[in-house]
């Protein structure tokens, strides 16, 4: 057993016993000290591409109006796209309606500056009736897609109406009796 001192004297000089019970817990008996001085700064990380969250940047242009326009723009709603590497999903929700014909087409659609996407490809949708030349039904529609390619900066979206591809133009009628809305989210690039 006088051994086990020499054993000790050795741990605590060796600082085996130090890590094994806490600094000075079985050399000194004291109670630990203050604690040091912050150390020195790390070197810099690697710099990161930012962090673009899904709900960063909206807008969503509201609007309580009706238009019976065939062939032209509906509604305008400017946006800043704060990214050129992002895509910007854009929805139109609101009352559309074809009228008084029957065999037509009415198509709705998005332009961004004046011009409709090509990346991936339009954003639009259409109402074909036939059959049906005086019905006159308001219904409740939805019109979104998503469009890659746009540079940052100030976009006018703008929602339009006009005719299908192979069709004449008939009578179109856009927000009849209810909100119609725009809603345009900027989206982080895909994976995909």
């Amino acid at each position: 057993m006088e051994h086990s001192g020499i054993l000790l004297l050795f741990l605590c000089i060796s600082g085996l016993v130090a890590d094994s019970y806490g600094w000075g817990a079985a050399c000194s008996g004291g109670p630990p000290g203050p604690p040091g001085p912050p150390g020195p700064p790390g070197p810099p990380g690697p710099s990161g591409d930012g962090e673009l969250l899904e709900y960063s940047n909206w807008r969503q242009c509201a609007y309580y109006e009706s238009t019976g326009t065939d062939n032209g723009i509906i509604k305008t709603c400017s946006f800043k796209k704060l990214y050129s590497n992002t895509a910007l999903y854009v929805a139109f929700g609101g009352n559309m309606r074809s009228y008084g014909c029957s065999g037509c087409c009415i198509r709705w659609f998005f332009k961004f500056n004046g011009h409709e996407c090509s990346n991936p490809t339009a954003v639009d949708g259409i109402i074909y009736q036939y059959n049906t030349h005086y019905i006159n039904l308001h219904r409740h529609y939805n019109v979104e897609g998503v469009c890659e390619g746009l540079s940052a900066g100030d976009i006018d979206v703008s929602y339009w109406v006009g005719a299908c591809s192979g069709f004449g133009y008939y009578d179109a009628y856009t927000g009849w009796n209810s909100v119609s809305r725009i809603i345009i989210q900027e989206l982080a690039p895909s994976p995909y």
